[in-house]
């Protein structure tokens, strides 16, 4: 059986040939992360060609535009990086003469004596003390090196900023303009600054789908509202380590994936997946338990970032995940989601009932695939959620669904043409997939329709058929 785990790898100088992009789809590819925070859009036009012409009529890669969103950073040094040794003192602030200089006001506004500061990826920090003249005394707690524009974090404060920024603006015309498929918002504090985002993303092309990236205290706290409106969500687990305390983040993980498991909505884990691989052939051991519990968690992706877009072995990483993906697999259990009464489906969602008894009579009778047709990718995405063990194949004659379809757990898609009554429908359905050779004459397969014909979100019947 193919991984069902989708594997997002994040477009860079590594990667930065056809060729290189094709040997990521073959180690296992399914979604292409470009990062809006390096590079320009003439480089990641290439990247989009390159991905797009890869493209065979099944299972296309999903292309994701990662916005930036409001970083604090230091200003620039005096020679471009400074040595902190653990234990020394330093200084910090907008004043003259502080070691490291800021400006961003609203993280000086927030500082108070006693406050934690990381910089980077909380590599460095350092302790608050006294302050006069616009510059905090500071004690170096963890020491290493900091560099001109590195990224500052104050442990526990969060930022009343607007998560759009006028690059994030530019960023957003330009991924439209390209037809990426979705969009990830940064620092995304509350479900507002979703709608925000839908508001001006509808305006440029509406079939664009959003994840909302969860990195900060506030989206924890508002949790629900983040998801209910998201299509997907990140666990961003980068900078979400440096809003609170690291023993904390595996708890925000699996809650995180919990919540958008139940609300039927796509889940990528990210961060620092086999962040060794950067520079080393191997993951440790630690990086692979990581992967494999993510997945146990239940995640419907997960993501790789330096690994593909510096690293020395960028496909390596991509086929040591498929690999992991693929063993973790073989411990999931579809009873761990379909006897949680937590996860029944609303009384008004019909297509979900009607997902979660195909997913109830393909693992009763073991059948060889689910086959599902959709316009929006909404059933499919249902099927996938009490994780069936047969395989999710879903048909469309909607571009966009197939591409969306690249990260959701489970699922590949196919272009079909449409019909005008059901029985023509699922006699294309089953015939789309026999000539791909994924299911054979003789196979028994579960097959969800709508009645009628052509109308989005009407899925409402269960057949089982011999191809």
């Amino acid at each position: 059986m193919r991984r069902r785990t989708k594997i997002v790898a994040t477009m860079g100088p590594a990667v930065a040939t056809e060729e290189a992009v094709a040997a990521l789809r073959d180690a296992g590819m399914n979604v292409a992360r470009l990062n809006c925070s390096h590079g320009d859009w003439r480089q990641k036009c290439d990247f989009i060609k390159w991905i797009r012409q890869l493209h065979d009529g099944y299972s296309p890669i999903a292309i994701m535009a990662d916005l930036q969103g409001p970083k604090f950073r230091i200003a620039d040094l005096a020679g471009g990086v400074v040595n902190l040794a653990t234990g020394s003192d330093t200084t910090m602030g907008h004043g003259s003469g502080a070691v490291i200089p800021m400006h961003d006001d609203e993280i000086w506004d927030a500082m108070r004596k006693g406050d934690r500061v990381l910089f980077g990826d909380g590599e460095v920090e350092v302790r608050l003390g006294d302050q006069s003249g616009g510059v905090f005394d500071a004690k170096v707690v963890t020491g290493g090196k900091v560099k001109s524009r590195q990224g500052i974090t104050l442990m526990g404060r969060s930022f009343d900023v607007g998560c759009l920024t006028d690059k994030d603006l530019e960023d957003l015309a330009q991924a439209a303009s390209f037809d990426v498929d979705y969009i990830a918002l940064s620092y995304v504090r509350r479900g507002e600054d979703m709608r925000k985002l839908r508001e001006r993303v509808s305006k440029l092309d509406p079939s664009i789908r959003l994840i909302a990236k969860i990195e900060t205290k506030d989206a924890l706290h508002n949790l629900d509202d983040v998801i209910e409106s998201s299509d997907a969500v990140m666990v961003a687990r980068g900078d979400l380590g440096l809003q609170m305390d690291l023993e904390d983040v595996p708890l925000a993980q699996k809650r995180i994936i919990r919540k958008a498991h139940l609300a039927g909505k796509p889940v990528i884990t990210a961060t620092q997946m086999l962040e060794s691989m950067v520079v080393n052939g191997r993951p440790t051991r630690a990086e692979v338990s990581d992967v494999a519990n993510a997945i146990l968690d239940g995640t419907d992706a997960v993501m790789l970032s330096g690994e593909t877009a510096n690293g020395a072995y960028p496909v390596e990483a991509v086929r040591t995940m498929a690999r992991v993906a693929e063993k973790a697999e073989t411990l999931v259990d579809p009873r761990d989601y379909s006897d949680d009464t937590d996860e029944r489906p609303r009384r008004d969602e019909t297509t979900e009932a009607v997902a979660l008894a195909a997913v109830t009579i393909a693992n009763a009778l073991r059948v060889k695939a689910i086959l599902t047709m959709s316009e929006t990718g909404h059933t499919p995405r249902m099927v996938a959620k009490y994780r069936p063990k047969a395989p999710i194949y879903c048909a469309s004659w909607n571009t966009r669904t197939q591409s969306l379809n690249a990260l959701v757990w489970g699922v590949d898609s196919m272009m079909m043409p449409p019909t005008d009554n059901t029985d023509e429908a699922v006699a294309h359905l089953i015939e789309v997939f026999r000539q791909r050779k994924m299911v054979k004459p003789g196979d028994r397969v579960v097959v969800t329709a709508g009645i009628p014909r052509g109308i989005p979100g009407n899925t409402n019947m269960v057949l089982v058929k011999t191809v």
